[in-house]
């Protein structure tokens, strides 16, 4: 079983030169039973990432409308790295994702939302009040979840976007 990213250095290093070399296999460990493994193909995406942003988004699309939930997962959690730097690249596979009916990808989405909000608040914000317009309820989910963290510096644009999104539940 693999558990760590020591576990696959050789096939992250050969991502780093190359990432289509290792998008195939890594994907395989996304869609693994094991937790740990999709932790790691996860971590490998986001490692790969640091050297070539826009080739994982670019796999991380396609993995985003993946039938299998765990690889809709990893196409979210592998680019926490990248959504800090590049978030312009994260955005479409954001939006794929939005709307998905697995609460295991929702989270990871709303956790990308987290991360992009420390150095992109108000893309963030702008992006939620977007998606409240949609009037879905696991976007709805997706966009409280994922403004917890902006919520305490950017306070009265939260509330507007959170109550936007709770009357259109009602």
């Amino acid at each position: 079983m693999i558990t760590k990213l020591s576990d696959i250095k050789p096939l992250v290093a050969r991502g780093r030169g190359n990432p289509a070399s290792a998008l195939a296999e890594i994907r395989l460990l996304a869609a693994s039973d094991q937790w740990q493994t999709r932790e790691v193909a996860a971590t490998a995406l986001v490692e790969i990432g640091k050297l070539h942003p826009t080739a994982v988004a670019r796999e991380a699309l396609v993995w985003a409308a993946d039938s299998d939930p765990n690889i809709r997962r990893a196409a979210s959690k592998g680019l926490r790295g990248i959504v800090k730097q590049a978030p312009e690249l994260v955005w479409p596979v954001l939006e794929q994702l939005r709307a998905d009916p697995v609460l295991y990808v929702r989270k990871s989405v709303a956790n990308i939302l987290r991360n992009a909000s420390g150095r992109y608040p108000h893309e963030v914000l702008a992006r939620c009040r977007k998606w409240v317009e949609l009037r879905d309820a696991n976007t709805s989910w997706i966009v409280n979840d994922g403004l917890r963290k902006v919520r305490a510096t950017h306070p009265a644009d939260v509330e507007a976007i959170l109550n936007a999104a709770s009357s259109d539940a009602s």
